[in-house]
């Protein structure tokens, strides 16, 4: 059932690394003349567009640097005849890679794949989190984050928007996001401490990065062509950011034309997916539980609400944890945070994050 969602990858773009080892196109297992096994992969590479076969050319030219872990490259996604059909063979392909344990990075593709990206999730019973990196929030009537906010049943939770630019962004969709306590990390705080994406991207499921976030003189084949945006090394960073996350199990590189060939995009586009494996390679798995021993834990009280914040610092990898009470029954659970989280509590101050996820509980 699977394969039939896919076609292979030409063999010209293969060919040329498969004796190569210590390149990624010598040690990916490819659709190439027969579909792979999947049993020990823990990551696919699913095209989503013409644009994933340019990519190709670039990334399986890369070091390979993750030892022993299994990837699969699965080809690109059959096109279907309309766009209905699209969204439901990315949803179902992905849904099924996700039901099998295995992660998922998409590439190619544009925003009206964002719906199918989630629709991927709804098989699963836990809230669903996700974070869109993106120059502007398109949430108006019709596009398919509202899709994403309006169907029903839903198991979404929060969406966290990183690096978005305010002047594409509505007064309108600004108040409806502080209505449902999303969270907007605008590109100039996101360049003041990049390091705070971590924690966000920690907690999130899924990661839906638009390239048109980049700045056009880092990234010249894009749609968008602005200005103003990521620098390259911000964009490779956050994308390691979302590989290390213990949570994440699917991430959409999107936004390039299908006939782009510009090379500096597009080999930016590959080192972002080398950076985001190198994260996924070295990941602590240390989500916090209660009965862990592998955490300090530090309780402290607000003066000033009354409001106890419990942090989980977590001994393998230094990171930091919040726990969020739910306010009507026993159930809590945990958001990444960071040491300046702390500090804020130390000093008698209510971290936003804690308080727009124990807002959106309610």
């Amino acid at each position: 059932m699977l394969e039939s969602f896919f076609t292979p990858i030409d063999e010209s773009i293969w060919a040329p690394y498969r004796e190569i080892k210590d390149c990624v196109g010598g040690r990916l297992l490819l659709n190439g003349k027969t579909f792979p096994k999947l049993k020990k992969a823990k990551l696919v590479l699913v095209g989503a567009g013409k644009e994933a076969d340019f990519f190709r050319k670039q990334f399986y030219a890369l070091t390979w640097r993750f030892g022993d872990l299994t990837v699969a490259d699965l080809g690109n996604l059959v096109e279907a005849s309309t766009e209905k059909q699209q969204q439901f063979a990315i949803s179902e392909a992905m849904g099924e890679l996700l039901g099998m344990g295995i992660k998922v990075m998409m590439i190619g593709g544009n925003s009206s794949h964002v719906y199918s990206h989630y629709k991927a999730y709804r098989q699963f019973s836990e809230p669903v989190e996700i974070v869109q990196i993106s120059p502007g929030i398109a949430i108006e009537e019709g596009t398919p984050l509202r899709q994403v906010l309006v169907e029903k049943p839903s198991n979404l939770f929060n969406i966290d928007f990183i690096a978005t630019q305010s002047y594409y962004i509505t007064e309108e969709t600004s108040a409806l996001l502080e209505k449902m306590y999303f969270e907007n990390h605008r590109l100039g705080k996101v360049r003041d401490s990049i390091e705070e994406t971590e924690p966000i991207l920690r907690s999130a499921h899924m990661l839906q990065f638009d390239m048109n976030a980049i700045r056009q003189c880092d990234a010249p084949g894009l749609r968008l062509g602005s200005p103003n945006g990521l620098y390259a090394e911000e964009a490779v960073r956050i994308a390691r950011y979302a590989g290390i996350s213990n949570q994440l199990s699917s991430a959409f590189f999107y936004g390039l034309h299908d006939s782009n060939t510009d090379p500096v995009t597009l080999r930016l586009l590959a080192q972002m997916a080398w950076y985001f494996l190198d994260g996924f390679s070295s990941r602590y798995n240390d989500h916090p539980t209660h009965d862990s021993k592998d955490f300090l834990i530090y309780r402290n009280r607000l003066s000033s609400t009354g409001h106890e914040i419990i942090f989980y610092k977590s001994l393998k990898s230094n990171r930091w944890w919040m726990e969020i009470p739910h306010p009507y029954d026993k159930r809590n659970f945990f958001i990444g945070c960071s040491y300046r989280d702390y500090e804020e509590v130390c000093a008698d101050e209510m971290p936003d994050r804690w308080w727009r996820a124990y807002q959106r509980l309610m």
